[in-house]
């Protein structure tokens, strides 16, 4: 294995998007499944699986929530053909439980079917091809303060029994991690259960932490030394991240100790220094620019055209491959946010380069 940090983001983004970069790697999409899914996990077909790059949160909610949208075939328990559907997962991170939120999850799905038929309708795909592909919506609270579940449209509307039939229905996955025992999070043997763990651990005291810092890196040796390179390196994120953002200042040095010793490899191990000396910088220059707004607006565009740009491309190469050195330049040369917005629509449904009008 020859770890590369080059696609890693930077670790300011963990506080409201820790789970979200996780749920980049397609492993890591499956291993989340296996955990709040468990009867679904192998029914859908991941090689083929591809990240749409929007958000369907409003504006105002975006500091307590962020989503992420996958679209990937699933093969019905009845034997019929397999269809695509919408996985979308909800990452509720706020500490307090919104009741809300059935009613801003119905507007999310119905904004991404209406992005489905606007992008056939643009595509000219034949009318009776059409149509709208299920949503399955998986609401993952990271919250510590309890909470039983969104509740449903008709909790809200106090509607008349004789009434209730005309509100619309949807279900949904409700998967509170910091309440949910230890077993269910770890039973798929999946490593990244034992990375959820940690909201479970939130406040629990260093030794306890540390050992559980340990114990998540040890089940991660078996993705390094299955070559998940990507995989792993996003899982050895989270947890620098989780140790610097979510525990005391004072234990950051011990706990990325024992994570550094608990990693079997010498490249992996430099790894993970290398991490926490770079998120310590970046935690150290973020103090010193506190404040200071020069060139503030520019620096936001180029950097969210820049995050585009870089998903757009790790979109292409997992649909088409490697990229030819002509339509890699021309992805980094665009800035125009509303043309890489429509990039990132249109690789839903091209089929080649020219599709995209990259060739």
């Amino acid at each position: 294995m020859e770890p590369s940090d080059a696609s890693l983001p930077p670790l300011h983004d963990f506080p409201d998007r820790g789970v979200y970069r996780l749920l980049e790697s397609r492993g890591n999409v499956r291993g989340l499944l296996g955990i709040v899914a468990p009867d679904m996990v192998d029914r859908f077909d991941y090689d083929r699986l591809v990240v749409l790059p929007r958000t369907f949160v409003d504006e105002a909610h975006r500091k307590r929530e962020a989503d992420f949208i996958v679209h990937l075939p699933y093969r019905p328990r009845d034997g019929s053909a397999a269809r695509e559907v919408w996985v979308y997962f909800l990452m509720e991170h706020q500490s307090d439980a919104d009741r809300w939120l059935p009613l801003r999850l119905l507007l999310s799905m119905v904004r991404l079917w209406e992005a489905e038929r606007r992008d056939q309708e643009e595509k000219k795909v034949p009318e009776a091809e059409r149509g709208l592909s299920p949503i399955l919506p998986i609401v993952l609270y990271t919250g510590q303060r309890r909470w039983e579940g969104p509740g449903s449209l008709a909790d809200l509307a106090r509607v008349p029994e004789e009434l209730a039939g005309f509100l619309p229905r949807h279900d949904s996955v409700f998967f509170a991690v910091s309440q949910a025992p230890a077993e269910a999070l770890t039973a798929s043997g999946d490593p990244l259960g034992w990375l959820l763990r940690f909201f479970r651990l939130d406040e629990a005291p260093l030794e306890e932490f540390r050992k559980a810092v340990k114990e998540a890196i040890e089940r991660m040796e078996a993705i390094a030394l299955s070559g998940e390179t990507e995989r792993w390196l996003r899982m050895a994120w989270f947890v620098v991240g989780y140790i610097r953002h979510r525990r005391p200042a004072e234990e950051a040095d011990d706990l990325m100790t024992a994570a550094r010793q608990a990693v079997g490899e010498p490249a992996r191990r430099r790894e993970v220094g290398t991490m926490a000396k770079t998120s310590a910088d970046v935690l150290r220059e973020e103090g010193m620019a506190e404040g200071k707004a020069e060139g503030k607006a520019e620096g936001k565009a180029e950097g969210k055209a820049e995050g585009k740009r870089e998903a757009l491309l790790r979109q292409l190469r997992r649909k088409f491959g490697a990229l030819p050195q002509d339509v890699e330049q021309r992805v980094q040369g665009l800035t125009d946010i509303s043309r890489l917005d429509d990039l990132l629509d249109r690789i839903l449904t091209a089929n080649s380069m020219e599709e995209m009008g990259l060739a």
